[in-house]
């Protein structure tokens, strides 16, 4: 005897399925919009992430350069201090009761290399849009970072102000001599015989030392910074590099100053030998 056949029925939605019907489509068509969708703003919050990420990377380095961009400007201002000290230092050692004995044109050019002295200047821009954006904040997202660099900037606001406080001293200083000269004065003699003039010249060697530990000092504060946003030195260094070789494509602007004193060199004693040799003999007279 055979088993009764067993009738399956298919649901009218599984038929309409199975024979390609409007319905299939229809998922097919919804199930890849959500595909689509998914896919169209994973993608946007992936690239949204990572331009986030960039643009947090760029203004660390923005304010970490800037930083590094200070401490080499010290460092040269400290080497040309060094060649205004050695200038200096010889100045000093000339019998001051024989100065009158030196034709003014033998001593101008030393006594203008030391009586002129550069200003501190640096681009405070990465300084203003990190002290103004609080989008910026937001985005470097490390306020032990944020409150390091701030003390960086100040730090170097600090630094710069006693140091164009002092060659405004010392230019007022040169100022009050000169204005006092009578008829006939030499200025080299007047400067040199000057108590608060020499004073001060004598300072030049210590003024070297402290520009060059203000350059290391914020080197120092920088690496914390570096350590704290997770970015080498290597990479800082590389962005400075770049930033400079940029800054100078067209050449460094004309500054007034520039032309108002001799070019130093190298060595300025070396350098001035035959002067230093040709006022001995006029002394030796």
């Amino acid at each position: 005897m055979r088993p009764p056949k067993v009738k399956v029925r298919i649901p009218s939605f599984a038929r309409a399925w199975a024979k390609g019907s409007t319905m299939r489509e229809v998922f097919l068509t919804v199930l890849a919009t959500t595909i689509s969708i998914v896919l169209t703003f994973g993608t946007a919050a992936l690239l949204e992430y990572r331009q986030r990420v960039n643009d947090r990377k760029m203004s660390a380095m923005m304010v970490m350069s800037n930083i590094e961009t200070f401490s080499r400007q010290l460092e040269q201002m400290s080497k040309d201090m060094a060649l205004r000290d050695s200038v200096g230092t010889w100045m000093l050692h000339l019998p001051v009761d024989k100065l009158d004995d030196i034709p003014i044109d033998e001593i101008k050019d030393p006594i203008n290399m030391i009586v002129v002295l550069d200003f501190m200047s640096r681009d405070k821009t990465a300084e203003n849009i990190f002290g103004n954006n609080i989008e910026t904040w937001k985005n470097l997202g490390n306020f032990q970072f944020i409150d390091n660099v701030g003390r960086c900037f100040s730090e170097m606001n600090d630094m710069e102000k006693y140091w164009n406080d002092w060659v405004n001293e010392y230019a007022s200083t040169i100022n009050d001599v000169i204005a006092k000269m009578e008829p006939g004065e030499h200025t080299h003699t007047k400067l040199l015989s000057n108590s608060s003039v020499r004073q001060m010249i004598e300072t030049f060697h210590t003024r070297q030392n402290w520009l060059d530990y203000v350059a290391a000092y914020c080197r120092y504060l920088n690496k914390k910074n570096m350590r704290l946003i997770g970015i080498s030195e290597k990479e800082v260094m590389a962005f400075t590099d770049e930033r400079t070789r940029d800054d100078d494509s067209d050449g460094k602007e004309p500054v007034v100053s520039d032309f108002r004193k001799p070019q130093l060199q190298p060595d300025s004693l070396i350098t001035l030998r035959p002067l230093t040799h040709r006022i001995d003999s006029i002394l030796k007279r």
